[in-house]
């Protein structure tokens, strides 16, 4: 079971038995003409759906499937291989290209590591 897959379980268990009794509270209220088994598959239905919005709210999704961490690496990966093709050509780099590259190097480690460290998302 995936990271991500233990933490939508383990929300879900959290989130059913308040989201069943509100449900089965707003049906019996209503003259909808619903009954028992159509509120549980209501509240169901909601959990599953305020699950993913908890589980991004609270950054509990793996580091893979952050599109934040996939683009600082793609620039980290990207900067050091411009450095790397810029030394090894034998000739210096020039001052201009060592920043746009070192630049890129710290902020996507920057990045990398205020991502790693939130614990809750900006705003939150």
């Amino acid at each position: 079971m995936l990271a991500s897959d233990k933490a939508a379980t383990a929300v879900l268990a959290q989130l059913m038995p308040a989201i069943a009794a509100a449900t089965h509270q707003a049906v019996a209220q209503t003259a909808s003409g619903l009954g028992g088994a159509d509120t549980a598959v209501i509240a169901k239905e909601v959990a599953r759906a305020a699950t993913d919005t908890i589980i991004n709210q609270t950054n509990n999704e793996p580091w893979y499937l952050s599109r934040v961490t996939l683009g600082a690496l793609l620039a980290l990966v990207g900067g050091i291989y411009s450095l790397g093709l810029d030394f090894a050509d034998g000739a210096p780099p020039s001052v201009d290209s060592l920043t746009s590259q070192l630049t890129a190097i710290v902020g996507a480690g920057t990045v990398l590591y205020g991502r790693w460290v939130a614990r809750k998302p900006l705003g939150a």
